[in-house]
């Protein structure tokens, strides 16, 4: 960052000239630092914008020595958090609420509600409105949470106490055999490497509490891990990596590479990384080395570490070590181009997954074929269809489910809408367009099973069949159907040769069919001596057979009448020798 676009506000009780990081800057007067509204022109003339001025108005009112510096980037801040927001530089754990994880492509799948690992086992993509939340200072102008800003230099007024109350209820509380046999006391040993390096070592012991946890349990600082036997990492510098295990071996590999071989080497080599990779490029506070805004020759890049809130979490440790805070702290805060009007806010609502695992309608084939993406599906059932049942499932276990079950059916188009609501409460519409048929016309077709249906004649009944049975064996598309002898009257008793079948459709007489047992050529019903003499008078030339009982007489199916051999198959049948086929 140039020193022209550095201003330095100091709020003393008497007139200096403060040089800090090369740039010169003015005292305000402090007279007109009296007031609010002295402090609110001064903080503005620093170059900070007045979303910014009541936070460290209500700072300034508490810790009247502490100085505020506007950094001004020079960057768009929209460019700022989409570069930010690229996929593995901003990680949260697994674990967070889901509102706070990445749904960009690569990050995350709908179809599955599974989030990509870029980190260890558990880490990913930081969703990009929680980065802004955390990217913007206005979130942070409090007693807590600034000293992400405060300049990590190294300067007289940190002191051992601070130092302890930092490592206080960690591993680093106590003393610990070095691996050359010495004693390391950790918090006399950050505050020599902090005057050594030019590093605050409330910020040093901050950092390897952030990266080692209360416990230090890590094989990174063991000294024991197998092949990397009495070789220290605690500011885990190069460990990275998909699995735990290649994590500790990369950095360990550092480790021992770089000659860390106790673990003061460690703390003081990696202090000294800190303070020449990061310190003396301008990334000079928690939240500069967390998020590269300021390094021009690598923007959004060289960033100490992806955890989303280290500078955040960092900063507040840095904090608590500091007994006294009525001392003139330095903060370099950022300022960006078209920042929002406030502050931005970020709520956890949950898993926004509303996205449906499949729906399925029970007997029936969705068009499309379904697909989580796709919205829109129809159907055509047959009019016999009067309901049908629509299940869902949902991909993410926290949504909830409307519009399934049980639904009735008008003929025509009718629209079924199954909805899918996030547990964050968004929610995605599926839209089932099913059209039920309209019911078939009644044609008054005659069929059956069990008897021959012809143009004219129904055939293979058996002499002595029951009228209600015969009907029994008829069906009639849309209509009815009625046995009538010769006589127009309805036919009760045996079907017989001649006998009528009229077919209704709406009570109205439709077509007619002619009933034709071989055999039976007096139309009683039955096959006797009466057909044979039936026969044997036309044969004789006395009197002639006609129509269906002609047809009826020519008992061997030959289609050539009646003859000698028709009257024989009567004869047999009629004594029982033999039967006529129907």
């Amino acid at each position: 960052m140039k020193n022209k676009r550095k201003r330095l506000l100091s709020i003393v009780l008497s007139c200096t000239i403060l040089i800090s990081g090369g740039g010169l800057f003015s005292d305000i007067d402090v007279a007109k630092a009296a007031t609010n509204a002295a402090f609110s022109t001064e903080m503005k003339a620093a170059g900070f914008p007045d979303s910014y001025i009541t936070g460290l108005t209500q700072l300034h009112k508490q810790y009247p020595q502490w100085k505020f510096e506007a950094v001004d980037t020079g960057l768009d801040w929209g460019t700022v958090i989409t570069k930010e927001s690229v996929n593995g530089v901003n990680l949260v754990p697994k674990s967070v609420d889901d509102a706070r994880k990445s749904t960009a492509a690569g990050a995350y799948d709908w179809n599955t509600n599974t989030w990509t690992i870029y980190d260890g086992l558990n880490w990913v993509a930081a969703n990009s409105g929680y980065i802004a939340y955390y990217m913007d200072p206005r979130n942070f102008l409090n007693e807590t949470d600034i000293f992400q800003f405060e300049s990590l230099s190294f300067n007289k007024s940190q002191t051992k106490s601070g130092v302890n109350a930092i490592l206080s209820g960690t591993f680093m509380a106590k003393t610990v055999k070095d691996a050359d046999k010495t004693t390391l006391n950790y918090a006399d040993s950050f505050m020599k490497i902090g005057e050594l390096t030019g590093v605050s070592p409330y910020h040093l012991a901050s950092r390897v509490r952030q990266e080692q946890g209360l416990n230090g349990t890590s094989s990174l600082i063991s000294g024991t891990y197998k092949g990397y036997e009495g070789y220290f990492n605690y500011f885990n510098v190069g460990a990275a990596g998909v699995t735990s295990t290649l994590v500790i071996r990369n950095g360990l590999a550092y480790a021992k590479k770089a000659g860390w071989n106790t673990r003061y080497k460690a703390l003081l080599g990696g202090s000294q990384l800190l303070a020449k990779n990061y310190i003396a490029v301008g990334q000079d506070t928690l939240y500069f080395q967390k998020f590269n805004v300021v390094n021009a020759k690598n923007l959004y890049g060289h960033q100490y570490m992806s955890n989303l809130t280290a500078a955040y979490t960092e900063g507040r440790k840095l904090g608590q070590g500091y007994t006294d805070k009525q001392q003139a702290f330095v903060f370099r805060i950022p300022v960006y181009k078209s920042m929002p009007s406030s502050a931005v806010t970020f709520t956890a609502t949950g898993n926004p997954n509303n996205y449906l695992k499949n729906i399925a309608v029970a007997g029936q084939s969705l068009t499309p074929g379904f697909k989580s993406a796709t919205t829109k599906y129809s159907m055509v059932v047959e009019n016999t269809v009067s309901s049908i049942s629509v299940n869902a499932t949902a991909v993410a276990a926290t949504s909830t489910i409307t519009g399934t079950g049980t639904k009735k059916l008008s003929v025509g188009t009718n629209i079924i809408n199954v909805k899918c609501k996030s547990g964050s409460g968004s929610t995605r519409t599926y839209k089932l367009t099913v059209v039920r048929k309209e019911a078939a016309k009644p044609t008054g077709t005659l069929s059956s099973a069990k008897y021959t249906v012809g143009d004219k004649y129904i055939t293979g009944i058996v002499p002595g069949t029951r009228a209600a049975d015969f009907l029994a064996g008829l069906s009639v598309d849309g209509g009815t159907a009625k046995l009538v002898g010769t006589d127009g009257k309805q036919n009760q008793g045996l079907v017989a040769t001649g006998n009528k079948v009229k077919v209704y459709v709406n009570n109205k007489k439709k077509t007619s069919y002619k009933v034709v047992i071989y055999g039976d050529v007096n139309g009683d019903g039955e096959i006797n001596v009466l057909d044979m003499i039936k026969v044997n008078r036309h044969i004789l030339g006395l009197d002639k057979l006609s129509g269906t009982y002609l047809v009826a007489a020519d008992a061997n199916h030959k289609g050539d009448g009646l003859n000698v051999l028709d009257m024989i198959y009567i004869n047999r049948h009629a004594l029982g020798l033999n039967t006529i086929k129907q």
